[in-house]
C-alpha cells in the first residue's frame, strides 16, 4: 500500500471543507499556495475565514499558538486511514474558533499540537452552527 503523502491529505481537507462549506449554502474561494496564511474564505455578512486542517489518523494536529487567531474559524478534517476509506468510513469535520483551541494546545518537545481527543466530543464533532450563517 502506498503511503499519501501529507501535503495531498491537507488538500483533500481544504477542498472536503469547501465543498461541505458550499453545500451549507456559503460561497466559498480557495486559496492557493504554500505561503499562505489562509484556506478559504466563506461568505457570510461580515465574511469568514476558514483554516482547514486534516490528518489520516486519530493523532496530533500540528498547530502553533502564535499562529491561532482568535477570531478565526478552524476546521479539523479527519480523512481516515486509507484502509478506512476504502471501507468507506465518513469523514469526520471538528469546528472551533481560535479562541477556544488555545487552551487546548499542547505541546511536545519543540510541536504544539491540537489532539484528536480533545476535539472529539459534543462541543467540536460536526458543529457548523457556530459559523456565522451564509
Amino acid at each position: 500500500m502506498s503511503v499519501v503523502d501529507k501535503n495531498t491529505s491537507h488538500l483533500a481537507g481544504e477542498f472536503l471543507v469547501a465543498g461541505e462549506l458550499s453545500r451549507r449554502g456559503y460561497p466559498v474561494s480557495i486559496t492557493m499556495g504554500r505561503a499562505k496564511s489562509v484556506d478559504i474564505y466563506a461568505g457570510t455578512q461580515g465574511g469568514i475565514i476558514v483554516d482547514a486542517k486534516a490528518l489520516r489518523s486519530k493523532s496530533d494536529w500540528p498547530i502553533t499558538k502564535d499562529g491561532i487567531n482568535k477570531d478565526q474559524f478552524y476546521i479539523f478534517v479527519f480523512l481516515r486511514t486509507q484502509k478506512e476509506s476504502k471501507e468507506n468510513k465518513y469523514t469526520e469535520y471538528f469546528v472551533a474558533k481560535g479562541e477556544e483551541l488555545l487552551p487546548m494546545i499542547e505541546t511536545w518537545g519543540t510541536m504544539q499540537v491540537i489532539k484528536y481527543s480533545s476535539l472529539n466530543n459534543k462541543d467540536f464533532k460536526d458543529r457548523w452552527d457556530k459559523l456565522p450563517p451564509p
